[in-house]
């Protein structure tokens, strides 16, 4: 029997992507000089950091870089980590939720601050924020965090102001053309979790994408689409480490609470109309 998100299972899916001839490549470097067939290999360290510097391991001895966006809260911050996956070759960057934690704390102290308050407060923590990350390793990139729970979406700080006044080239959302790269995310703990996603999802290509028959449920439908020299030539590919274990009692909890919470976010995205 084969099961997903485990360690072998990974080493399987990026074994396959080498067989088929692409490159990974962090997002920092695909900005400066993409590659032709490729998979931005993006990796959101949301928990449970030790899950991605062994990630981080395993694709140095492969020979792979990817990208890896740490959130400034206690279960994704580690700057020992943070230190030792930058050593190995890999981007960090910085994966904010400023606007969604910034308004809940105003919430919270029952402060009565209008949109433009918060957007101005948010840009403060954000750079707060990226300049504490940046006293440990460079960073050139951010990534939005996607903070389901809040009816705040952190892009939006963006509409103010833009992340390039801080020395950042580059925003997955905003600086990738989606038209020409592929999207595959394991939020949910599948592949094609963007039902139950609030907000890591490209809903304008998504619909084209389901109407081409571009969606995989799990890593072995990804691994049967590259045998049948299905997928594009380029592609990024967000991994969340926590989700991936070997067969054992983590790897256990986390499918019983990804089964657990992913009708949870269903509703909560009916209930919003996200």
């Amino acid at each position: 029997m084969q099961f997903d998100f485990t360690i072998d299972t990974y080493l399987k899916l990026l074994a396959k992507f080498e067989e088929k001839g692409y490159q990974f490549q962090p997002f920092c470097d695909y900005l400066k000089s993409p590659q032709q067939k490729v998979v931005i290999l993006r990796n959101d360290v949301d928990k449970l950091p030790e899950n991605s510097l062994r990630f981080a391991r395993i694709q140095s001895n492969l020979g792979i870089k990817g990208s890896y966006y740490f959130r400034s809260v206690r279960g994704s911050w580690d700057e020992r980590i943070i230190k030792e996956i930058s050593n190995l070759g890999h981007e960090i960057g910085y994966h904010y939720e400023n606007l969604a934690v910034v308004a809940k704390v105003a919430l919270s102290l029952h402060h009565e601050n209008n949109s433009s308050d918060i957007l101005d407060l948010a840009l403060l923590d954000f750079k707060n924020q990226l300049n504490r990350l940046r006293c440990i390793v460079p960073v050139e990139t951010i990534c939005m965090h996607g903070s389901p729970t809040s009816v705040y979406d952190s892009k939006d700080l963006w509409k103010k102001f833009h992340y390039s006044a801080f020395g950042i080239i580059g925003e997955p959302y905003f600086d990738i053309d989606f038209s020409k790269v592929f999207y595959l995310t394991d939020t949910g703990r599948c592949w094609n979790g963007f039902n139950v996603s609030v907000r890591d999802k490209v809903k304008k290509y998504q619909k084209i994408w389901n109407a081409n028959g571009m969606v995989y449920k799990s890593s072995f439908s990804i691994i049967k689409a590259l045998d049948n020299n299905e997928l594009p030539n380029q592609i990024m590919m967000t991994f969340h480490p926590q989700r991936w274990n070997d067969l054992n009692y983590a790897w256990c909890k986390e499918l019983i609470f990804q089964t657990l919470k992913n009708p949870l976010k269903k509703g909560l995205i009916r209930f919003r109309k996200i």
